[in-house]
């Protein structure tokens, strides 16, 4: 969440601190905050007026009569961290970012060197106030292209040192907090000339990697979002990605290079347009997790679990479903547990029924891994690279563009056992 503003200034006398000018909310980094100017109940960040003394007229909207007062204690004691907020010049003109009282205070100080300023100098900083725990990374650019272009208004016609357009500045940082709190940008005009553009993109961890035996499906229709800006490969991928379809077969389908059809997959994946699941197969094995009860629990979940699941009308109860995916256990084969529950099938969509467990978290599948019978991989052994137990039979009938009957021909009468997990 995007926390607070803060305008500061610099000193104007060796014994001076740097004082906190705008704070949005009120009250939130200094209970007290300094007397306004004459006209306005707003201080402006300034150091001192134009050296010729013309002011030009304010060209930002006028402020409220009165700020309103603060209503609760401020979130850190400033005294404590000024020296970073308005820190010596070898801190200027880079990110600051320090931690205090359980909160983030991020900032790009700024210092111009000029003979009309007190002191020859002008430091000024607008710096945002977060929890701790807050991803802030979206946030730095934030701060830097305020900076940037308040110290770019600052050289060219002395925005923050000219008492009356300094007036509007905190009208324009509460604007900036308000409309990245509720809209996540903004487009605030500052004159005719300059306009605050922000906008936060969210920040996503990184996809996991994605393989050739990979299964995307789909969480939004694709379709609809695409136009002709898209990638030609990934206009040329998406009407192959079915849920049935691995990586590696979507790109043979789309007649697309691998490589450029992975990267396409984890960019979708990035965005969360994706979810990876495995290669449906009826000899596979799947079993309940304890994730179960969150089914029985969410009524909301049992219905989209009957939606999903029946292709026909009336829709299966859950308790059947229930029943059935219970019925799933370690060492029973999908075809085999297909061939017990045929007169119970009725209706129900395999497939699906598999994917929504595995989808929802609430069914596992378990992989068989050909591993050597003492331990060692022989290097003479044919599929030697494989044989290291971290690979299992979808990963090598991908790699081998092989079925799974042709491996096995591949390693029969070898020393090799088959190790389900």
């Amino acid at each position: 969440m995007f926390g607070g503003v803060v305008g500061t200034r610099p000193r104007r006398r060796q014994s001076e601190s740097p004082q906190v000018v705008h704070q949005v909310p009120s009250g939130s980094v200094t209970s007290t905050p300094p007397p306004p100017p004459p006209s306005t109940s707003t201080v402006s960040s300034t150091s001192a007026a134009n050296s010729d003394g013309n002011h030009p007229a304010p060209m930002t909207p006028p402020l409220p009569p009165t700020s309103p007062l603060p209503t609760s204690p401020p979130l850190f004691d400033f005294e404590t961290v000024s020296e970073y907020i308005i820190p010596k010049q070898e801190l200027c003109d880079r990110l600051v970012t320090v931690c205090t009282n359980k909160y983030r205070i991020l900032g790009y100080p700024v210092c111009l060197e000029d003979g009309k300023y007190a002191r020859n100098e002008f430091i000024f900083n607008f710096a945002i106030v977060l929890d701790e725990g807050v991803e802030y990374s979206t946030y730095k650019s934030v701060v830097r292209k305020v900076a940037k272009l308040f110290r770019a208004l600052e050289e060219q016609s002395g925005f923050l040192s000219n008492e009356v357009t300094a007036m509007g500045v905190f009208a324009l940082i509460e604007q900036v907090l308000e409309d990245l709190n509720n809209y996540s940008e903004c487009m605030i005009p500052i004159n005719e000339s300059n306009t605050i553009n922000i906008k936060l993109f969210p920040t996503y961890a990184p996809p996991p990697q994605v393989k050739a035996f990979h299964v995307p499906v789909c969480t939004v229709q694709l379709e609809n979002l695409m136009d002709v800006n898209w990638d030609l490969t990934m206009q040329k991928i998406v009407p192959f990605i079915d849920g049935i379809n691995s990586v590696r077969r979507i790109s043979e389908l789309a007649d697309a290079d691998y490589n450029l059809t992975r990267k396409c997959i984890e960019h979708l994946l990035y965005y969360g347009c994706l979810i990876m699941v495995d290669v449906f197969q009826f000899s596979a094995i799947y079993a309940c997790t304890a994730e179960i009860s969150i089914l029985v629990q969410d009524p909301s979940l049992q219905e989209e679990c009957q939606a999903y699941v029946s292709y026909s009308s009336p829709r299966i109860p859950f308790p059947f479903l229930l029943q059935l995916y219970t019925s799933l256990t370690q060492g029973l084969t999908l075809k085999k547990w297909c061939m017990e529950n045929a007169t119970k099938l009725k209706g129900i969509d395999v497939r699906r029924f598999i994917s929504f467990g595995i989808v929802k978290g609430f069914l596992y599948r378990s992989h068989r891994y050909p591993v050597p019978a003492e331990g060692k991989v022989d290097k003479a052994l044919p599929l030697a690279r494989y044989l290291d137990g971290g690979h299992h039979f979808d990963e090598i009938c991908t790699d081998l563009q092989a079925s799974e009957k042709e491996v096995m021909g591949m390693l029969e009468g070898r020393d090799v056992q088959i190790v389900h997990r």
